[in-house]
């Protein structure tokens, strides 16, 4: 259960992540990531494993469909040889747009091209440049933030909510292969759209939607595009600033599910200031 919902934790900040940068973007007018991933200690298990390989594809499908602008190139050090086969899959799946800016290494020939690109007394030391922390280590700990392991104080623990045992909470039947969309009206702009659900076990996929009027109908606009959310755990929360006025629409999906009905338990309001207090007066 902790990996699920680190998985969707993980999600969140990356979708964050991606729209701070296209803002920045936009106001440079250039592409501002120039990756590096260095994969000398990406182990076969890790490497094969499938939550892996579910977070590798929602995060090449999110900057395909939604962000293919943000990114100048992917340097991919230290490559072991049985990641070829991974990359090759990949490669068939994704737009020639995207695999193009891919760079793809083994143990040599990428120092030469980073200091091509990089100052080296701006690259670390352990990737061919100067730079070091003041205490001389190469890895340049001080600003680099590796990922590591969660202290066990982070941990939740007997903290779970039950939306659905609330009074004011509504409730959806999602049968196997279904959807069902609810639609919010929002007449003053900069208004928030605010949203917490929950199940009562498995996920369901979450999307909102805007839809415009125009000349010839209705066109729609995904604001939050599809993601997988376990909330069996706890429940979800979020909002969306609707600088526009119009037409907004929660879809709970439950189309990737052959055999289970899910029930979403739900509150969802428009307010003119950001709150996620539901009791709030």
């Amino acid at each position: 259960m902790l990996q699920q919902v680190l998985f969707v934790s993980i999600k969140k900040v990356t979708l964050y992540v991606f729209k701070t940068s296209a803002e920045q973007m936009q106001m440079l007018g250039k592409p501002i990531y120039a990756a590096v991933s260095d994969f000398e200690n990406l182990t076969y298990a890790n490497a094969i494993s499938v939550k892996n390989i579910q977070y590798l594809l929602y995060l090449l499908k999110l900057f395909a469909d939604h962000y293919p602008e943000i990114l100048k190139t992917l340097t991919i050090i230290n490559v072991p040889s049985y990641f070829a086969w991974l990359y090759a899959a990949l490669k068939s799946i994704f737009p020639s747009s995207l695999t193009e800016k891919f760079r793809i290494y083994g143990a040599d020939g990428w120092k030469e091209l980073l200091l091509e690109e990089i100052n080296s007394d701006d690259l670390p030391a352990y990737l061919g440049g100067n730079r070091t922390d003041p205490d001389g280590n190469p890895l340049c700990e001080t600003f680099i933030k590796r990922g590591e392991l969660i202290p066990k104080r982070y941990y939740l623990q007997n903290r779970k909510k039950k939306l659905y045992l609330e009074s004011d909470v509504e409730k959806l039947t999602l049968m196997p292969f279904s959807k069902q969309e609810i639609s919010f009206e929002v007449k003053e702009k900069n208004s928030y759209l605010e949203w917490e659900f929950q199940t009562k076990n498995k996920d369901i996929d979450f999307i909102l939607l805007f839809r415009r009027e125009t000349s010839k109908g209705f066109e729609i606009e995904e604001l939050i595009p599809k993601q997988r959310i376990d909330t069996s755990y706890e429940p979800e929360k979020g909002f969306f600033k609707c600088e526009k006025i119009g037409n907004y629409t929660i879809v709970f999906d439950n189309s990737n599910s052959w055999l289970h009905f899910k029930e979403v338990y739900y509150k969802v309001r428009i307010t003119n200031e950001r709150n996620y207090d539901f009791n709030a007066s």
